[in-house]
């Protein structure tokens, strides 16, 4: 069974688009580390000088190093967003190639995806800072929610079970904090699973920027529950992977005496370089999986909506006829030269390719008194000639003897 066979023939569940995302990932981990490699590295090497920076500023070691880690902080931050942005960008100019890998097996090389992020580069820039804004104003949204809730339940829920016992409230609470965590969630996945096809959108079908946005919108509806699967999956991978990496990097820096607390202030500066490069790490790693169950996803909406393979399928198998038109000959231009031709040919028309002109012969004019005995006629075509022609007015032949005509 080929790659289009196995990917595109048939609907597939989340379970399915998650097996084949891991797949691909385990197949093509080297060609997927080289095309988020770069970019990783420069937001690496931002974060790095940010803390740095933001480790040492501090007026009191005089106004150099306050100049000094003012520019580290600064220029670091910029480092920081330009790797960020060009991550999201390979990453999305990785859909086209992803697809065609799919369909008809071609390798996936990071050359050729580079090759496509620079044919599509400020698009791609562009739909990044969209989705970007889109996703933090998501999250400033929900934030607003979450404090109004909290506040109304502190206000007005707290008072009703005061009378209560503790263990009851604790029960109250967690549960309480559960389902609204969860109504939070789903209401995310409800507003960010609309904009996930973007990329595919984009590069796949070479729309607009917001084209892509309008497509992905259309094209992500009834999807929840298998965006929400993939997401998932993805984010209990990440957390476990991150952890996974923290929790030895903790216990050492723990048994040296430094709080490890999020509310903790003095952090030593190898704890903080080390906790960002374990962060970098984690996301190179595990974020290539996203964009693979996603991009499987965005074929398997397209085979459920548009039967994608049923026009795939026809495209392997039934190649387009190779019709050609017959040409179409234009006849030649008559050009009419106002100076007399000295061979008498001003009036003559060539025959039409494929045609021929049949003329009856015109009658031979009347003898006059005077020319009885000058009067030429052609061996041709017979047409009779005045006494200066020397060619043939109708078919250009010469006149090579004269022909008397008795009256």
């Amino acid at each position: 069974m080929d790659r289009f066979d196995s990917f595109t023939i048939m609907p597939l569940s989340a379970g399915d688009i998650i097996d084949r995302a891991v797949r691909l990932y385990r197949r093509d981990f080297v060609a997927l580390l080289r095309i988020v490699l770069v970019p990783s590295l420069i937001a690496y090497l931002g974060g790095i000088a940010m803390t740095i920076g933001l480790q040492n500023f501090s007026s009191v070691h005089g106004d150099l190093q306050m100049i000094v880690s003012g520019t580290l902080v600064a220029g670091g931050f910029c480092f920081w967003a330009v790797g960020k942005i060009g991550f999201f960008v390979v990453l999305g100019g990785t859909s086209r190639a992803l697809v065609n890998h799919f369909i008809d097996g071609s390798p996936l090389r990071a050359r050729e995806v580079f090759r496509t992020v620079r044919e599509r580069l400020w698009s791609l820039i562009g739909a990044t800072l969209l989705v970007g804004l889109l996703v933090v104003a998501l999250i400033a949204l929900l934030y607003v929610v979450a404090i109004i809730v909290v506040l109304i339940y502190t206000f007005s829920v707290v008072w009703l079970i005061q009378g209560l016992p503790s263990w009851m409230q604790v029960i109250f609470h967690l549960f309480f904090g559960s389902l609204f965590a969860g109504l939070l969630l789903a209401l995310f996945l409800m507003i960010y699973a609309r904009i996930i096809y973007v990329p595919q959108a984009l590069m796949v079908e070479s729309k607009g920027v917001f084209n892509a946005l309008s497509r992905s919108f259309t094209l992500a509806g009834r999807n929840l529950r298998r965006i929400a699967a993939i997401f998932l999956f993805w984010f209990y991978i990440s957390i476990s992977v991150y952890l996974l990496l923290l929790i030895p990097l903790n216990w050492y820096a723990y048994f040296n005496g430094v709080d490890i607390t999020p509310w903790g202030v003095e952090k030593p500066l190898w704890y903080n370089i080390s906790q960002q490069t374990l962060t970098q790490v984690s996301e190179i790693l595990l974020m290539p999986i996203a964009l693979l169950g996603f991009t499987i996803l965005y074929i398997d909406s397209r085979v459920r909506k548009e039967g994608f393979d049923i026009e795939l399928f026809a495209n392997r198998r039934l190649p387009p006829v190779n019709y050609i038109p017959p040409p179409v000959v234009q006849p030649a231009p008559v050009v009419i030269s106002p100076v007399p031709s000295i061979l008498g040919l001003n009036d003559y028309r060539p025959a039409p390719i494929g045609q021929e002109i049949i003329e009856e012969p015109s009658p031979m004019p009347a003898p006059s008194a005077q020319s009885d005995s000058n009067l030429r006629a052609c061996q041709s075509c017979g047409t009779a000639a005045g006494s200066d022609d020397l060619f043939c007015r109708r078919c250009g032949a010469a006149y090579e003897e004269r022909v008397e005509i008795s009256g």
